[in-house]
């Protein structure tokens, strides 16, 4: 949640239609210079600190020593501590649920509370203190604003560099009392008193919070250090668009978040628990309290906006194989989000987006750390947060389907904390809308506790208009259905929690996981298939969420048993890029090529692109070509994209579970090449599918892509690898994907030709093996796509296709 955003994310993409801003030069000043004005600030401000706790100053601190570029707060004053109200200590914003006509801006999840330090402004060497209860609820953590280093920014209260941290569970409760974030620990223990602090420092925040400020951000201790005086940067002086900010300055104060997550239903918003008390102590110990009127900042909080009407505007560059992006700050977020929604060169647009990002907040992943680290000022440190854009029209209806990790349940006040495989789950729906009157207001909320789940915990969401609620999208059929709104296209935001190591998955989304480099768009070695296609084949396979869409009849013809692996896969013949398809992990073999050339052979009708082809042999109308997808599984769709002058007239489509007995699934006569698509093929299990072509347009068949959809959510199916069976024999490759090694076996030690090569055919490794088992070792490969061919004596080869995460 933020309780200020500058400009709305889809004006900034109107202003930024034709091209990125240019970057501002890094850095944005000396660190030494950085370093020596903030402590010329501190100093002043704390002389003065020190007359009004001796009796010689106003309480009322003289403008000339509040920092310049702070926007958020007003009137800044001195108190004793004791005598200081919780609303002079903090901006709130409460969870509850949302209301359609009262929406809040900010991207907040409405089952969270947010507590926001009101005046975050004390000078180094001072510290923080905070003393307060446990709450009830699902997740609870502190962050402060970093130690102040002067390479890495954090302006406007919302963009740069990541707070320091300290989660629930690592926190000491006071003697005699419970922690109930423990696994194990009593829930609903009545003495649940804590003592923290935050000294306030200079100095690397990594370093100094060490293993705090590094994944997996646990750290055992009360203490946590930070500077609630922060340097701006280039934003301190402009907007993200360019435009001057009203209250430029190279300084802003800091920040202190505290994060309620589901509070427990019998407890409201604030948990039952009273909210925590904070003041600052000199390094004498001499406590004291600075407080200022930020009515402004809660009036921003608490402003609303009923969700509006909006014409249908689907962006075509977000089709149905598009998937989700992960993000690695708002900055990065929102020019990454321009380059994709103008769908500009990925390799120009993000090194241009590096730069940007390097010169506004000092963040990259080639920055030390703090800079390179995956959480980014005012976000969870232990969440990861997954996006995309979606849309719905009048007569539509989005499912998304998946598998949801274990998590504790809390909700209910239960009286156990456990263990789980993460913490929280959510996906919240988003305006993105420049002409919202607030931006980033949330129009919808789902969350892990909320989801129908069947026993494998697979999920179901539809979402639609209210007024077009498929009939059969009910509880009771297994769907969790919700309320899209009145817009068409909205931002979808999936927050994923963990607490390593007693809330951690192996597949989590953390930068452990998918790094900077890989899994940022405009990261170095991006590679969009870990999260950035829209199936069950990326890094976090049936956890990340399925994306599709159909019309409310085509939903209700799935019928009362709606279940995440009988959901039609999101194919559309107008979209004529090749999608993602299973297919591309399986194996493919034709009856005959056109020649030997390896721009003709029959692995390129499963490789992703359509720059690339099979041709059949010249003159000979009878082929077939065949997609082996390795095991039997649930066949949605297929599609063919053929090209415009040697296509396919005549020809079925058939399937079969062992290769030999074929059924037909579809025949066509007459056709006229393009995109052939056979959707919606309820029912049908098979392994291998199989093209029987009768008679071509022009002298021969060139098939640019043969894709074969399937709606498995079965993790362990997924991640088996694939067994091709050919005339030459049997191989198995695996694992399917692969991180650190490729395994080949094969059925017979016959002399073959193993060869190792990417998809642009560049060769990286080939041997003469006589084994029944090689390996390979792909540590040193960028993450992507490849594939490895046999090849015989006589010049026969296999080849088969593989992913390294």
């Amino acid at each position: 949640m933020k309780f200020k955003i500058a400009l709305p994310f889809a004006l900034i993409t109107l202003l930024f239609a034709a091209c990125l801003p240019p970057a501002d030069p890094y850095p944005y000043a000396p660190p030494a210079t950085v370093l020596s004005e903030a402590q010329l600030l501190s100093d002043s401000l704390e002389a003065y600190i020190i007359r009004w706790a001796a009796g010689n100053a106003s309480p009322n601190i003289p403008n000339h020593l509040i920092p310049q570029g702070i926007s958020d707060s007003r009137n800044f004053y001195l108190k004793d501590p004791d005598s200081v109200t919780v609303e002079e200590i903090w901006a709130t914003r409460f969870a509850k649920p949302i209301n359609k006509d009262s929406l809040l801006t900010g991207i907040p999840d409405p089952n969270f509370t947010y507590l926001f330090l009101g005046t975050a402004l004390a000078p180094f060497g001072s510290k923080l203190v905070i003393e307060g209860e446990f709450p009830h609820c699902r997740f609870f953590s502190y962050q402060i604003s970093p130690p102040l280093n002067g390479t890495e920014y954090y302006s406007q209260r919302q963009f740069g560099t990541a707070e320091v941290g300290i989660v629930d569970a690592d926190i000491e409760p006071l003697p005699g009392h419970t922690n109930p974030f423990r696994v194990g620990a009593n829930r609903n223990a009545t003495l649940r008193k804590y003592h923290l602090e935050f000294p306030l420092v200079q100095g690397n925040p990594t370093a100094l919070n060490a293993p705090a400020h590094d994944f997996p951000y646990r750290g055992s201790g009360n203490e946590r250090k930070g500077a609630m005086l922060v340097y701006q940067g280039p934003l301190g002086h402009k907007t993200v668009a360019g435009t001057p900010v009203q209250y430029p300055g190279d300084w802003n104060l800091g920040c202190i978040w505290v994060r309620y997550y589901q509070p427990d239903s019998a407890q409201g918003p604030l948990a039952g628990v009273p909210m925590p008390r904070a003041w600052f102590e000199l390094p004498s110990g001499q406590r004291y309290f600075i407080g200022s009127d930020f009515s402004a900042l809660q009036r921003r909080a608490d402003t609303t906006s009923a969700n509006r009407v909006t014409a249908p505007s689907n962006n075509p560059n977000f089709g149905p194989s598009e998937g989700w992006y992960k993000s690695w700050g708002i900055t990065r977020s929102m020019l990454n989000g321009i380059c994709q929604s103008n769908a500009w060169s990925r390799p120009d647009s993000g090194a241009r987006v590096r730069a940007i990002e390097l010169g506004w907040t000092g963040r990259g992943e080639n920055q030390p750390a703090p800079g390179n680290i995956e959480p980014h000022a005012t976000t969870n440190n232990f969440a990861s947060y997954i996006g995309r854009s979606a849309s719905v029209d009048d007569d539509e209806v989005l499912v998304v389907t998946g598998k949801l990790p274990t998590m504790p349940a809390t909700y209910q006040g239960q009286s156990t904390m456990a263990a789980g495989q993460m913490r929280y789950w959510s996906i919240c729906g988003i305006d993105t809308d420049f002409l919202s009157p607030l931006p980033a207001t949330t129009i919808h909320a789902v969350s892990g506790d909320d989801l129908v789940l069947d026993a494998d915990r697979n999920f179901v969401i539809a979402y639609s208009r209210s007024t077009n609620r498929p009939a059969n999208a009910i509880a009771g059929n297994g769907v969790t259905w919700v309320d899209w709104g009145t817009q068409s296209d909205l931002g979808l935001l999936m927050r994923w929690v963990s607490v390593g190591p007693e809330w951690l998955f192996p597949l989590a989304p953390h930068e452990h996981n998918l790094d900077f480099a890989h899994s940022d768009w405009a990261g170095t070695q991006y590679d969009s298939t870990l999260l950035g296609q829209n199936w069950r084949h990326g890094f976090l396979r049936c956890y990340l969420p399925r994306l599709h869409k159909m019309s409310v009849a085509q939903f209700e013809a799935i019928g009362s048993q709606v279940a995440a692996d009988n959901v039609p896969v999101w194919v559309d013949s107008s979209y004529d890029k090749a999608g993602a398809a299973d297919s591309q992990l399986g194996v493919v073999t034709a009856s005959a090529t056109l020649d030997g050339n390896p721009v003709n052979q029959a692995f390129n009708a499963n490789d992703g692109l359509v720059s690339t082809a099979w041709s059949s042999a010249f003159g000979v109308p009878a082929a077939t070509i065949t997609i082996d997808l390795g095991q039997v599984r649930k066949i949605s769709a297929v599609k063919l994209h053929w090209d415009w002058i040697f296509f396919g007239k005549n020809y079925t489509v058939e399937a079969s579970v062992d290769g030999t007995t074929w059924t037909n699934v579809a025949t066509a006569v007459q056709e006229n090449g393009a995109i052939d698509l056979y959707p919606r093929l309820q029912g049908l299990s098979a392994r291998y599918i199989r093209l029987n072509l009768t008679a071509y347009n022009v002298g021969y068949y060139r098939l640019l892509e043969f894709e074969v959809y399937t709606m498995d959510c079965d993790c362990d199916a997924i991640i088996t690898g694939v067994t091709p069976v050919s005339p030459e024999g049997s191989y198995q490759l695996y694992p399917v994907p692969a991180t650190t090694h490729i395994t080949l076996s094969r059925a017979n030690g016959s002399p073959v030709t193993i060869t190792l090569f990417d998809l642009q055919g560049r060769v990286l490794e080939q041997r003469l093996s006589s084994q029944t088992r090689d390996d390979f070792e792909i540590n040193a490969l960028p993450a992507g796509t490849y594939l490895l061919r046999i090849t015989q004596g006589g010049g026969r080869s296999t080849t088969l296709k593989w992913i390294k995460q």
